[in-house]
């Protein structure tokens, strides 16, 4: 298996190059562009330095987003792709080192591609000029080990999600799927434990999107950074979202990888882990988005359904049993909307 993990990549290392060299470049103008130390005139005539309004983690946060979102997609493409995952599944490995392989090659591109616009970033900020004064800079180690640890449980949560579809469409309409519904299950948990309101619901819905404790972390650290002390971060956020990635984790290696048919390459992702699952649970939780004063947006709702559903099947003629689970999900949804 070491020799096939190096195999894959060496063979992506020219891409990474481009890649990363692109990214520093990029990286480098923002860094220019931003504003870390404000100069003012005191009464006195003295020039003084304070903080100013960029966060340099906040950046960082965003390209590390991006790169743990694609790099599932360039490195289990293959599986909906009948010529190459004939070939790979002929391959004389088994699948599941196959799929190890692959997995953790992509976290050598995360690690390739991430690393060096932290270290850009962290060496342009220790050059500043009487940083030390108003930055402690440790904390920017601290949002390293913090991004890497959980830009990793990102991307395996997303690579499970992706591989999971028969078609890339597919595999990238559920990782938005994951990425999105936990949100929507809290506003229906809040309004129903808190009794909270729908401005109070849609405020801390924020918090619980997979890529929410990234930036919520980030917030905090910087906040850290330039006043020495500490503020709280949205732990149920943080812990939900990792309890889901280490569940989508083992899924991926000890479920999935062993079941994938090379025969079901570009059919429908008939998986309850799909579609299946998403549908209802969107359909069911995302009627209580939407304020009761403006409820005729309801109707766009259920029509989404039922286009996702034509999505899932191909065609817009959607199964039996298809229709059945859309309108009891509705009527729970509609249900859970009002009365909740």
């Amino acid at each position: 298996m070491k020799k096939m993990f190096l195999y894959y990549f060496r063979r992506r290392l020219p891409l990474l190059i481009i890649l990363m060299i692109a990214m520093a470049i990029m990286t480098i103008i923002i860094q220019s562009q931003s504003s870390y130390i404000n100069y003012e005139q005191s009464g006195e005539g003295y020039r003084v330095e304070t903080a100013g309004q960029t966060n340099p983690f906040i950046y960082l946060s965003i390209i590390l987003s991006v790169i743990v979102t694609i790099i599932p997609v360039l490195e289990f493409s293959f599986k909906m792709k009948r010529r190459s995952v004939d070939l790979y599944y002929s391959l004389p490995i088994k699948r599941i080192k196959l799929y190890i392989c692959k997995y953790f090659v992509g976290i050598a591109e995360f690690l390739i591609l991430y690393i060096p616009q932290w270290l850009i970033s962290f060496i342009w900020l220790a050059t500043i000029p009487s940083v030390s004064n108003i930055f402690d800079l440790s904390y920017s180690i601290y949002f390293m080990l913090a991004s890497i640890g959980y830009g990793i449980l990102i991307y395996s949560f997303l690579t499970f999600f992706y591989s999971m579809g028969n078609t890339l469409v597919d595999g990238i309409i559920f990782m938005a799927l994951a990425s999105c519904f936990l949100p929507t299950l809290m506003n229906v948990m809040y309004s129903l434990i808190l009794g909270a309101n729908f401005s109070d619901r849609t405020f801390y819905m924020r918090f619980f999107f997979i890529y929410s404790p990234l930036f919520d972390i980030s917030g905090k650290l910087h906040s850290n950074m330039i006043s020495g002390t500490y503020e709280g971060i949205n732990i149920l956020g943080i812990v939900l979202n990792i309890a889901l990635a280490i569940l989508a984790s083992i899924a991926f290696f000890f479920i999935h990888s062993e079941k994938n048919n090379a025969e079901l390459v570009g059919d429908e992702s008939d998986t309850i882990f799909g579609y299946k699952l998403f549908i209802p649970l969107y359909m069911i939780t995302s009627f209580k988005l939407i304020s009761s004063s403006i409820s005729a947006l309801w109707v766009f709702i259920g029509l989404a359904g039922y286009l996702v559903y034509c999505i899932y099947r191909k065609s817009f003629r959607i199964k039996r049993n298809d229709i059945i689970t859309l309108g009891v999900s509705i009527i729970i949804g509609l249900l859970i909307a009002i009365f909740v």
